[in-house]
């Protein structure tokens, strides 16, 4: 129903938009009565009911009915996706064809839908509602921008052709047909091009995101994008070229050298689109090879070629914004081969012009696996027992030694399984010493999950506890003394070549930023989602408290945080409270703060948040269909349960994205609630004076290690962009 909602309420209001239309009083008054319906609009039969009086009006106006046709044949050829930025809010719209903002009255929380369908249908409500719907529509801004959109949008296209066909240049080539398979051992160019004509391997028709451009053009007639190209069943000549995009029209074909070197069955190809060093779009190739030429080809419903567009930003970037935000000093892509599970791994260092440090693939599914719990459970030792940090915040060098060796001793293996060292057969002379080179300390790592890993269900990698360092397993190994006098990179200490001495620096946690992004691909969500760096907050900051009652210290926690800014907290300590504020606060939240239980259910085998009278799944935050229009903050800040971890919430970071929220921060393991109460605290303070929460993250973290003797911040993950922070702060002066 969602689909249709969109189609036809934005093809109405592109055809109303046109200058040779226009309407009676009979089918303006028509469209006031449906304006109000739309405002009260809950449920798919009452938008039958409004669909079949919009077809009628529609249908007896030859004029209108012309365009109305005509744009959803364009929306179709969108699939849709149209960018949720190019959409105001409701107060901006009233304010704009009002002056102010008026309340409107709904029943039972509104239309029942995705994000963008609920505030459609409320645009569309005000816009008819009005003394002349069409001349209205003629005045929003935003609808000419939709319009321009539609009639300019471009396409990301990749084919295959001969290099025999090339004497004669690029534009008497011959294309390899979608339709035919390739040939193992034979040479391929591989031809990627960005027109207004969809051609080459057909893929949805997601289109080109230009509208991520728009203010980064100025005078500029071209702008330089970055491909990447990366495979592990074919020989690529260079993974890393420049496509000169220009202003509008098609640019020119850029030409890669493919071999296959997979003997049979399907090989895949990672196409990647950047701008100084931020991805744009992405699109993963599925080629069927054949050992020779004239083999039988296997029956399948599937042609031979095929390519899915795997992510699209939908966020706007601006040169103020490229200037403020740091260039991501090292991406690492994580793949899963579906046809035998090995994890493949890319490594871009983003400051060398996008050179491809590594690229690489791996067996070690269950070596892979092993290492990560053996990670989590140290550090599930260390937090959660009294011979550690269960119940102090407080720690010295004692305790330090007796953990920080353990878990760089755990860290280490999970490093080997993942990174280059040692792996001298697929990287030459290089054991490792490029990518160490290219990681300075406060580098951003960007994390970039194609899809879930398997084996692992939808956990991620603990990327913090990766320790870079050698180290020795000796009963002789201690902390190193000489950590809180030296800077990140150990200038000048005298430890800095002794494996005996583990050395807190070298924990990926405390040396650089880390931004985990969702798995995009993970085929759960509606529309392609989108990242978002600001939470678009005003004063008084809101902030949704959900908590477990029984634990001692929230209802100190909660005076703490209003003292640190200009905030209103509303708190759910049960379901129906949680409820009743989603269902009133929905489009101003800010911050949603689970200050609660969590877990794994052991009969259904699902992942779970506990309030104080029941549980919330995923399911659960489906039924909500709540519309964050803030892009909040979702803070999990999940205490003492004993199976609680990354499984007990990863998979609700769809539902949360669907939601709206930005991010989510969780933890790698359950936290004692001491620690929790006060990184809380400690990270707020930060986070409400406008800081960049990957930044704010990572100072907390080395503050925590370096005041506190503690290394609990290590188990807080971020999965979202590093930059996301407040559009306004909030914090007391």
């Amino acid at each position: 129903m969602n689909s249709s909602v969109n189609k036809v309420l934005l093809a109405l209001l592109l055809a109303l938009r046109e200058p040779e239309v226009s309407l009676s009083n009979d089918e303006r008054s028509l469209l006031q009565d449906i304006g109000q319906q739309l405002q009260l609009l809950t449920d798919s039969d009452d938008w039958e009911f409004i669909e079949e009086q919009l077809t009628a009006i529609i249908q007896t106006n030859s004029v209108l009915n012309r365009f109305f046709q005509s744009n959803k044949v364009k929306l179709d050829a969108l699939n849709r996706q149209i960018p949720q930025e190019f959409l105001p809010s409701l107060d901006e719209l009233e304010q704009h064809i009002f002056g102010e903002s008026k309340e409107v009255k709904t029943f039972d929380g509104g239309f029942k839908g995705n994000v963008q369908s609920e505030l459609l249908i409320s645009l569309t409500g005000t816009i008819f509602n009005t003394d002349k719907p069409d001349q209205t529509v003629k005045q929003q801004t935003f609808i000419q921008n939709i319009d321009e959109f539609t009639k300019n949008y471009r396409f990301f296209n990749t084919y295959f052709a001969n290099p025999d066909d090339a004497c004669e240049g690029l534009r008497h080539l011959i294309t390899v047909p979608p339709s035919e398979p390739l040939i193992h051992g034979q040479t391929y160019l591989l031809l990627v091009d960005i027109s207004p004509e969809r051609k080459g391997i057909e893929s949805e028709p997601t289109p080109f995101p230009d509208q991520a451009l728009a203010q980064v053009w100025n005078d500029s007639e071209s702008l330089p994008l970055d491909l990447v190209v990366a495979s592990k069943d074919f020989n690529i000549d260079t993974t890393v070229k420049k496509l000169t995009l220009p202003r509008s029209g098609a640019s020119d074909s850029v030409q890669f050298t493919v071999k296959p070197n997979l003997f049979e069955g399907r090989g895949y190809i990672q196409v990647d689109l950047l701008y100084r060093g931020y991805l744009l779009q992405s699109k993963q190739l599925a080629v069927l090879i054949i050992p020779v030429a004239g083999a039988e080809i296997p029956e399948s419903l599937r042609p031979p070629q095929t390519a899915t567009i795997t992510f699209t930003t939908t966020d706007l970037l601006t040169h103020d914004k490229l200037a403020l935000l740091p260039e991501r000093f090292l991406t690492v892509d994580v793949q899963v081969d579906t046809r035998d599970g090995s994890t493949d791994l890319r490594f871009l260092d983003r400051t060398q012009g996008n050179q491809e440090l590594v690229s690489y693939s791996t067996n070690l599914q269950s070596g892979l696996g092993s290492a990560i719990a053996r990670v989590r459970q140290k550090l599930h030792s260390m937090a959660a027992t009294k011979e550690g940090y269960q119940f102090k915040t407080q720690g010295d060098m004692e305790l330090l030694n007796t953990w920080l060796p353990q878990l760089a001793d755990a860290g280490r293996y999970l490093y080997r399984s993942l990174l280059p060292e040692n792996k001298g057969r697929t990287l030459g002379e290089d054991n490792g010493e490029k990518l160490r080179a290219a990681l300075k300390p406060d580098s951003v790592i960007q994390v970039n999950p194609i899809n879930p890993i398997l084996g692992l269900g939808k956990s991620t990698i603990p990327w913090a506890l990766l320790y870079e360092r050698k180290v020795m397993t000796s009963k002789e190994v201690h902390v190193c003394e000489e950590f809180l006098h030296h800077d990140i990179d150990c200038t000048d200490c005298p430890f800095k070549d002794n494996y005996k001495v583990v050395c807190p620096h070298a924990f990926w946690g405390y040396r650089y930023a880390i931004e985990q992004l969702p798995a995009w691909t993970s085929g759960e969500l509606s529309q392609t989602p989108s990242l978002v760096w600001q939470i678009a907050n005003n004063q008084p900051l809101n902030i949704n408290f959900n908590v477990w009652r029984d634990f001692r210290f929230w209802k100190n926690h909660l005076p703490k945080i209003e003292q640190l800014g200009y905030v209103k907290m509303l708190v759910a300590e049960e379901i129906m409270e949680l409820e009743n504020i989603w269902a009133t606060y929905s489009s101003d939240l800010d911050i949603v703060y689970f200050y609660c239980h969590g877990g794994i259910d052991a009969i259904e085998n699902l992942p779970y948040l506990q309030l104080s009278d029941d549980k919330i799944s995923s399911n659960f935050l489906e039924a909500c269909e709540v519309n964050w229009q803030h892009r909040p903050l979702v803070l999990l800040n999940g205490c003492a349960t004993g199976d609680y971890g990354p499984e007990s919430y990863i998979s609700l970071i769809d539902d949360f994205r669907s939601a709206g929220a930005s991010g989510v921060i969780g933890t790698e393991c359950p936290v004692p609630e001491l620690f929790a109460e006060l990184y809380a605290i400690t990270l707020l303070k930060r986070v409400f004076r406008g800081e960049p929460l990957g930044q704010a993250m990572l100072t907390v973290r080395r503050e925590m290690l370096q005041q506190n003797l503690n290394p609990l911040g290590l188990v807080y993950s971020l999965y979202a962009p590093y930059e996301i922070a407040l559009a306004r702060a909030i914090a007391h002066n």
